[in-house]
């Protein structure tokens, strides 16, 4: 299927957030995914899966999760300065303005002249922390899919230990 790309710079409670939008080309609606990044943000990788998705007939939005620390349309490098910087930010950032860009990006997605309002999420790495608290929203109706769950405590799917501690990881993604 051919697919088409392009992106949208959309408001947040916490300031714009690019959201790169992949879609087939063919007329029609389609389902949408919010597909979320490793802590690199939109590298190659996440490009190839957004397009690989679109091309299985999604609406996918992959949006820039460190909007907030960084310019629109930075890619963290693959390498150990883009490594400590990205694992730096997912601590630095809130959480709820994690849920606040999910709220932002499914309203988006929703909205969007090529989607039926069926939302899905999936997530790699930090992505699938990202994705799970994003599958909380109600109108989330597609599946769950993260690899892996590297950000969620073991003992609870919330973002937070027992002792209200904020959730902590060190794996790098």
């Amino acid at each position: 299927m051919i697919i088409k790309e392009e992106f949208a710079d959309i408001e947040t409670p916490t300031g714009p957030m690019r959201l790169h939008l992949f879609r087939p080309a063919a007329a029609g609606r389609y389902p949408g995914i919010l597909l979320y990044s490793e802590i690199y943000q939109i590298t190659g990788p996440i490009r190839r899966m957004a397009a690989f998705l679109a091309g299985q007939g999604y609406v996918v939005g992959a949006p820039e999760v460190y909007h907030e620390y960084e310019p629109l349309g930075t890619v963290l490098a693959y390498d150990v300065p883009g490594t400590d910087r990205g694992n730096d930010l997912k601590f630095t950032k809130e959480t709820s303005a994690f849920d606040s860009d999910a709220r932002a990006g499914l309203d988006y997605l929703a909205g969007h002249a090529r989607c039926t309002e069926r939302l899905g999420v999936m997530g790699i790495c930090l992505g699938g922390h990202l994705a799970f608290r994003a599958a909380l929203n109600p109108d989330v109706l597609g599946p769950l899919a993260s690899t892996p769950l590297t950000s969620i405590p073991a003992r609870s799917a919330r973002a937070t230990t027992a002792s209200n501690a904020p959730a902590t990881s060190k794996a790098n993604c």
